[in-house]
């Protein structure tokens, strides 16, 4: 039974370099990366949340919605009847995508997922949020996958919306163009780490697409 006080966010924020530009609309056997990701989060009825990067070219540029170059793309989310939103600040990193979404959603348990995930599972989804009630008996407010090696995925990951003041300061703390380490902010969370293994033990849930080779691949 999935925990009705969760929502999701979709980051889409990132400046793919590598692939060219504009990663969630790559197709993948005919679908856009992005869409992969709604979609399991659509059948599992979890509302949802897809933040795209700020698109104009300076943290001062005013009507950025009018400046996107997405929206020939945007109309394939009216199926989902879910937010769409862009990150507040340009060029601060995930953070700032996970603040843009957090600022829509009313509370509970948020859910962050990348755009670049295609072989995401529900099981992988489930299982996670399955974490939720340890996470609250042990009055820890994020729940974090955690590799055999040290290596977390803080952006297959569990933050309680109580966080975003902690968030907010972090982002705001950060000078220049330098982004806020996400680190930075889970060092000052009370983290719940959990075994990988015991969020997909095939790994594949958390394989990200980064080059067009990683595409060819799928």
């Amino acid at each position: 039974m999935i925990n009705k006080r969760i929502s999701a966010i979709i980051l889409s924020g990132g400046k793919a370099t590598r692939m060219g530009g504009e990663k969630p609309f790559r197709k993948v056997n005919n679908n856009y990366l992005i869409e992969k990701v709604a979609d399991v989060l659509h059948n599992m009825e979890l509302p949802f949340v897809v933040v795209f990067k700020h698109i104009c070219n300076s943290e001062n540029s005013a009507n950025t919605l009018n400046k996107c170059d997405i929206d020939n793309q945007i109309h394939i989310f009216k199926k989902y009847n879910q937010t769409i939103t862009f990150d507040i600040l340009y060029n601060k990193g995930p953070l700032i995508g996970i603040l843009s979404g957090m600022n829509l959603i009313e509370g509970g348990w948020v859910l962050i997922l990348p755009c670049d995930t295609p072989l995401i599972s529900e099981n992988s989804i489930k299982n996670i949020i399955n974490k939720i009630p340890l996470a609250e008996s042990n009055n820890c407010n994020c729940i974090i996958p955690k590799h055999e090696n040290g290596y977390i995925e803080p952006l297959f990951s569990i933050y309680h919306k109580s966080t975003i003041k902690t968030l907010e300061k972090i982002i705001r703390s950060s000078s220049g163009d330098r982004h806020p380490a996400i680190r930075q902010y889970i060092n000052e969370l009370n983290p719940l780490f959990v075994d990988v293994n015991e969020i997909d033990e095939t790994h594949k849930s958390f394989v990200n697409v980064n080059t067009h080779n990683d595409l060819n691949k799928l």
